[in-house]
């Protein structure tokens, strides 16, 4: 596989992925904003390897529910349940990105995360890529 992905190419085809899950709205940038269910791609993580552009990178991902009712969690738990079909993370790691493929290597740290005065459940996922 080639260096040449962009960055923009990686968050485009990232949030394709996680789109196919019903449902669930997905932001391709952090909003002012937002409609829960939804997942945020929120940044990179870039570690350059070698001087001919080899790179590292890994992508940080937060999935969001209402926190309205702690029953919400259940929502989060689905989204982020490895043998569920329907979730992001299945999302994710089945995801036909030309050049690249995506690997889900951690997610969890469960908190309220506040967007524009608003508490929610959230979660983190970080999301290798392999390019």
């Amino acid at each position: 596989m080639s260096s040449t992905v962009s960055n923009g190419e990686i968050r485009e085809a990232l949030a394709q992925a996680i789109s196919d899950v019903p449902g669930l709205n997905v932001y391709r940038y952090p909003p002012d904003n937002v409609a829960v269910p939804c997942v945020m791609i929120s940044g990179f993580n870039v570690r350059p390897l070698t001087f001919d552009g080899k790179r590292e990178i890994t992508v940080d991902v937060i999935a969001m529910v209402s926190r309205r009712s702690v029953d919400q969690m259940a929502g989060l738990d689905q989204l982020l349940d490895a043998d569920d079909p329907s979730s992001a993370i299945t999302a994710i790691e089945e995801a036909d990105a030309p050049g690249m493929d995506f690997f889900v290597e951690s997610y969890g740290s469960y908190r309220e995360l506040v967007v524009a005065d608003v508490g929610y459940y959230a979660a983190d996922l970080t999301v290798r890529v392999m390019i």
